[in-house]
């Protein structure tokens, strides 16, 4: 009986694709128009740590910014992966935006908040 248990879990093992890091099967370049380059850096900064993750994660992220603009790619072995990990990081960028809103106006007082109208709340 454990034989055969064995030898079916060794079957089905070896029919279940397999795919390497550097090559994905499913991948997803988001760009974020922001109001400023100074708020991007700022997102980019808190993101940045995100990045790190343990080789046996399904999913591969990097993030980049060129002046107000945040990038990120995403690479997975699947689309369930790369659906899980585009959710998480496009949380990651709502909750940055929110933050920012938050705190802002203790460091301008009587400037209008440029987060506020544009991205919304």
């Amino acid at each position: 009986m454990k034989k055969r248990l064995r030898k079916r879990h060794l079957e089905r093992k070896k029919l279940q694709p397999t795919t390497r890091k550097d090559n994905p099967r499913a991948e997803i370049t988001i760009e974020i128009d922001l109001p400023s380059s100074r708020i991007a850096n700022t997102i980019y900064a808190s993101l940045l740590p995100e990045t790190r993750q343990p080789p046996w994660f399904r999913s591969r992220t990097t993030v980049r910014h060129d002046g107000r603009v945040l990038r990120l790619n995403i690479k997975a072995e699947d689309i369930v992966a790369l659906r899980a990990a585009s959710n998480t990081f496009l949380r990651f960028v709502s909750v940055a935006i929110k933050t920012l809103n938050v705190v802002a106006p203790f460091y301008r007082a009587g400037e209008s908040d440029p987060l506020l109208g544009q991205l919304g709340k």
